[in-house]
């Protein structure tokens, strides 16, 4: 009896160091996120080149993903009787600037859907259009005279 509580005690610390291990060394990247590693020893950046699980040692890399998906950044003005569209741009972040992207904004700026499409739209509405920036990758361009509705 002594015997079974023993192998049953072991069998649950195992199984909970199983799933502790598999929480914080596998991660995920889905198909529409770009995925790379940071070496935390070298600071060397490294692209992971397809999407799925990975097992990574998380005391050496921090891995980060980045949202491929287009998305329609804005400019608005408030009117009194609701908000009026200036502007509009269908936008995505371009994996072939990674490296930019980097070094202007650090690797984890693109964290949040939110944070990244705010740093795309200020490159995506500069005086070039966004031409001189290799991480963003404008889409379409709409104005509200292509027949965008003007309220929300």
């Amino acid at each position: 009896m002594k015997t079974l509580k023993i192998v049953g005690i072991l069998l649950v610390f195992a199984l909970a160091l199983s799933l502790f291990t598999l929480a914080i060394c596998v991660k995920s990247i889905d198909k529409h996120e770009y995925g790379f590693t940071f070496n935390r020893f070298t600071g060397e950046i490294t692209p992971l080149n397809r999407t799925g699980l990975f097992f990574m040692n998380p005391i050496k890399y921090a891995v980060h993903k980045l949202d491929l998906r287009p998305y329609q950044i804005r400019i608005t003005a408030n009117v009194n009787v609701g908000e009026r569209i200036l502007n509009a741009k269908l936008v995505r972040f371009n994996p072939d600037g990674l490296k930019t992207f980097i070094a202007w904004h650090g690797r984890k700026a693109g964290r949040s859907v939110y944070d990244l499409t705010e740093i795309l739209k200020c490159y995506a509405f500069a005086p070039d259009g966004g031409k001189s920036c290799p991480f963003l990758k404008v889409e379409a361009e709409i104005a509200p005279s292509q027949g965008m509705s003007t309220e929300k």
